[in-house]
């Protein structure tokens, strides 16, 4: 990737901060596309935002969970609350259930982005809806280092699609047949915290699991086959 051999000379120059240069080198090391599914450390993760617009709106927390050995490790997990000044005048605006005076305390966004780096590492990258989550990053990450996420993506809505209807299947579906409440009814995932980025987070490695027990039945046993979407 000549972006990323790019960073990694920036880095080599003293350009970038630490968080990133640490995050570059562990991306050298990405998991191999053979290596089966048990062995390969996966982060599920979600972002709540001040809305859908990727220029206007801004992320006000991420939280993430780490999948390893395909056991959530709730002892491996990611939290942050990010600083906006954009959701509202008043004390009493919330945003996903967060005062303003909440976001107030939270950390900057290039902070936050930064400490997502170094929990993530060369770990695969899941979220419901990934592109979205992964384009909020990505602003910021841009805008702040000109780098980018380089992680292997998978998105459960997309994954689910693929294990119910067939890789090909390109066919509309029921409105909203994919959104994350009818995909945790549909796999027998009780609704808990959600609309929260660690509870979002949770749930979906939920949702994850059951999805892999799925697709092994359709020969879904290593990341590589995994990342085929």
């Amino acid at each position: 990737m000549l972006l990323m051999r790019y960073a990694l000379w920036r880095c080599g120059r003293g350009v970038l901060p630490g968080t990133v240069c640490r995050y570059l080198e562990a991306m050298k090391e990405r998991p191999d596309g053979s290596l089966p599914l048990d062995s390969v450390r996966m982060v599920v993760f979600d972002t709540e935002t001040t809305g859908f617009d990727l220029k206007k709106d801004g992320v006000i927390s991420i939280g993430a969970v780490a999948l390893n050995g395909l056991s959530i490790d709730v002892s491996d997990s990611f939290e942050v609350l990010v600083r906006q000044d954009r959701v509202g005048r008043s004390e009493a605006v919330t945003v996903h259930g967060l005062l303003k005076k909440d976001i107030a305390r939270g950390v900057g966004e290039i902070e936050a982005a930064g400490a997502f780096l170094e929990y993530v590492g060369s770990s695969i990258l899941v979220a419901q809806h990934a592109s979205f989550d992964i384009a909020m990053l990505n602003r910021i990450l841009w805008d702040a280092y000109r780098i980018r996420l380089f992680n292997g993506v998978v998105d459960t809505a997309s994954l689910a699609k693929r294990l119910e209807k067939g890789p090909y299947y390109n066919l509309a579906h029921k409105v909203g047949e994919y959104r994350l409440d009818h995909l945790l009814e549909r796999y027998g995932i009780r609704l808990h915290d959600r609309h929260t980025a660690a509870g979002d987070a949770y749930l979906t490695a939920q949702l994850l699991q059951r999805l892999i027990a799925k697709g092994r039945t359709s020969g879904i046993e290593t990341a590589g086959r995994l990342l085929m979407q």
